[in-house]
């Protein structure tokens, strides 16, 4: 039988007007037989992956549990538009498009994750992906619900921690796995239970890793070496839901703990010491290296009504508390610690305008007080203050459907303790959207987004004031200038320019073709932002600066040192955020091909450039071009896949910024589904990953030739619903 492409069937299907007309109700109906369609619980509206103007994805089943990994951000590597920090994988956060840190929020049901993992690299994340039922990501400013700290997208794990309706009696879920490039030993389980009018809900995981093996590299520090030292894992926790049941809505609330330690890889390490040893011989004494102690505790309480009055269909109210430390300890005691106490609460009614016009309004409140203390104290404690209203409207059912939002926030950001220019930043934020999408036929959808979206820097871009030991540099936030006092040394200065809201004109076009069990996504996207806060090399090192210029003779040692006796080994180079205007555009195209009953082809590809509007020059660490492609070819009870992901060489890089290599990833995987268990939706796998062991550099990395990505890996694991 002759085999066609799905873009062949599109354009079969187009140019067959008449076959269309007379089968169309037929086509939309196998359309939707062949498409699982997933709900977006980042949106009060109700949208899907299809429905939305704004590109959005969902990684759930069996796809996650094949794709989780330790953090968010190795979890989401593979994902179109998406890279990873990639902090040795002990503290990697996800990247969309070539935005991180402070621009991409990472929520847990809708609400802030509460961390500090968008202030610095090695701070490591507190979602977990192993327990969780869905991830969604919503690419490009997603300000309208979220805030501010959304202009550049949202990653929303989405879990059952309360449910909002029963169960149907007990259902849960189980799994483990065992890796050979670390040593990894991972399990996890959970079951949620009806229990009368209330829904209960446990689940639990525990991990532990050691330093991971890479091929043979040399380091920055000239050392030949296939282990990633100090780069150990050790984390548990768990939740615990109750939900009560009503007619007309529900009431829940929930306790969740994480508790983790892990290695801090590539700063402020003692030489010649292995510091997973002595973790693993609980000895933290003189010789172990640094490592990061975490807690969190975190209570969440949900409640909704179905139409609780009239011209609102639906009241929601989501509200958490989190506690959060982390320590970095050295020498068996902590050098710095880390705290955010944060309290966040959604008001939503979702109301109907007219018979084709469906909304939402709401409040979004948000208070947070960060504290540093310790020797990598570079930012002092602050509180951050946040209340947002939002409008959202849209149309649906028809051809052509309209998303229209708006966002209005009051950000305060106030640090009490600064001694050196102002204690508090005022803004007001205001972001606004426009989508359309276009059901042109039951096999492709057109989709376009207009978003102005506004952000005020954080409290770490604006305060920053220290030395910043993993990414080895020493920040100065927007508050602060560098002024020449003497030859060779400078001093800190208030900053007499005014901090102006980075604001984002973002446009995407895209389109969706669906054909039976063939798909074709494509998105391009073009961001202009004004006032981009980024981090600029000064040129000078930390040994050049003044701190006390009313201590003369301090300042006449250093004149000297700087007169041939001063080593700016012993500094580090300074950095300063600045504002400037830059461009960001790109594309992000994936695909599936039934290429026969037993044969499928999974591809995509992606790709991000960035730079100045004024000098053209290129924006820090941004991720380069990529192209993959994955055989699948199952039978029966069993399926084998055959995958390879191609890095081009990046080459447009920032000042002071190395380009990194291309490289591949050859990737393998053999599931088996025993049919004995099928009850249980058991699957079992083997799974091999780069296959080649290829020495590959992350160009996203702080510890880009530190670091590399793993090497050789082999895994076996099992998973299962009960």
């Amino acid at each position: 039988m002759m085999k066609y492409s799905p873009i062949a069937l599109v354009v079969a299907q187009l140019l067959a007007p008449a076959a269309y007309a007379q089968d169309e109700n037929k086509d939309e109906q196998h359309q939707h037989e062949n498409t699982e369609v997933i709900v977006i619980n980042a949106s009060p509206l109700a949208r899907t992956e299809l429905n939305s103007a704004q590109p959005v994805s969902v990684i759930s089943g069996d796809e996650l549990r094949e794709k989780q990994a330790h953090t968010l951000g190795e979890t989401l590597a593979h994902e179109p538009g998406i890279n990873s920090t990639h902090f040795a994988r002990v503290a990697s956060s996800p990247i969309i498009r070539g935005l991180d840190g402070p621009r991409v929020k990472v929520t847990q049901n809708g609400l802030d994750s509460a961390d500090v993992s968008r202030g610095s690299p090695d701070h490591a994340g507190t979602t977990e992906t192993s327990v969780a039922q869905q991830i969604e990501i919503l690419r490009g400013p997603a300000t309208l619900l979220y805030g501010s700290g959304a202009i550049g997208g949202v990653v929303n794990v989405v879990d059952e921690r309360i449910a909002q309706e029963h169960v149907g009696g007990t259902r849960g879920f189980f799994g483990g796995n065992l890796a050979s490039v670390d040593d990894l030993r991972d399990v996890n389980a959970g079951v949620s239970t009806d229990i009368g009018n209330t829904v209960l809900h446990v689940d639990g995981f525990a991990r532990s890793s050691d330093d991971y093996q890479v091929p043979s590299f040399t380091n920055d520090e000239g050392e030949t070496t296939d282990t990633i030292e100090n780069s150990f894992v050790d984390a548990q926790g768990g939740t615990l839901g109750l939900s009560y049941l009503f007619d007309g809505g529900y009431l829940g609330a929930s306790y969740a703990r994480l508790d983790q330690e892990y290695g801090i890889p590539g700063h402020h390490a003692h030489e010649d010491e292995h510091a997973e040893e002595a973790h693993d011989a609980d000895l933290h004494g003189d010789d172990a290296g640094p490592f990061a102690d975490l807690q969190q505790d975190r209570w969440q309480l949900h409640a909704g009504l179905e139409s609780p009055w009239q011209g609102v269909e639906q009241l929601t109210v989501r509200y958490a508390y989190t506690d959060y430390q982390h320590q970095e300890i050295e020498d068996a005691a902590p050098s710095t610690t880390f705290t955010n106490e944060q309290h966040e609460l959604r008001v939503t009614a979702n109301h109907q305008l007219t018979d084709q016009w469906y909304g939402a309004f709401g409040y979004h409140g948000f208070l947070q007080e960060q504290a540093a203390f310790g020797e990598e104290a570079y930012t002092p404690a602050s509180e951050t203050d946040r209340h947002g209203l939002f409008w959202l409207i849209e149309t649906r059912e028809n051809n052509l459907n309209y998303q229209l939002g708006v966002r209005y926030e009051n950000v305060s950001i106030n640090a009490p303790s600064v001694e050196l220019g102002r204690q508090q930043h005022d803004f007001d934020p205001l972001s606004a959207s426009f989508g359309v999408t276009y059901q042109w036929h039951p096999a492709v959808m057109f989709n376009a987004n207009y978003s102005f979206a506004q952000r005020a820097p954080s409290a770490n871009e604006i305060f920053a004031n220290g030395a910043h030991l993993a990414t080895q540099t020493y920040e100065l936030g927007l508050n602060y200038a560098v002024h020449e006092e003497a030859e060779h040394l400078y001093d800190i200065e208030p900053n007499e320019r005014k901090i102006e809201l980075e604001t984002s004109h973002s446009l995407d076009l895209g389109a969706h073709f669906e054909t039976g069990d063939h798909h074709l996504n494509i998105n391009l996207f073009v961001n202009r932002v004004n006032n981009f806060v980024y981090e600029s090399f000064t040129g000078l090192n930390s040994v050049d600066l003044a701190f006390d210029h009313a201590d003369e003779e301090h300042e006449e040692e250093h004149e000297g040192e700087h007169e041939g006796e001063h080593d700016h080994d012993e500094g580090l180079p300074v950095v300063q955020y600045n504002q400037e205007d830059v461009v960001l555009f790109g594309y992000e195209i994936d695909g599936r091909w039934q290429l026969a009953p037993n044969w499928r082809l999974d591809a995509f590809s992606d790709y991000t450039r960035a730079y100045a509007v004024d000098n053209n020059a290129n924006l820090p660490r941004i991720p380069s071009q990529r192209i993959g492609a994955e055989f699948t070819y199952n039978e029966g009870n069993w399926e084998s896949s055959l995958g390879y992901v191609w890095y081009a060489e990046q080459n447009r890089v920032a000042v002071n910024e190395e380009r990194t290599p291309s490289y591949g990833l050859l990737n393998a995987q053999f599931n088996w589904f025993p049919q004995s268990f099928s009850r249980y939706n058991l699957s079992l796998y083997v799974k091999g990953e780069n296959l080649t062991d290829k020495l590959g550099y992350v160009h996203t990395s702080f510890l880009k030739y530190d670091a590399p990505v793993a090497g050789r890996n082999f895994s076996i694991g099992l998973r299962g619903e009960f």
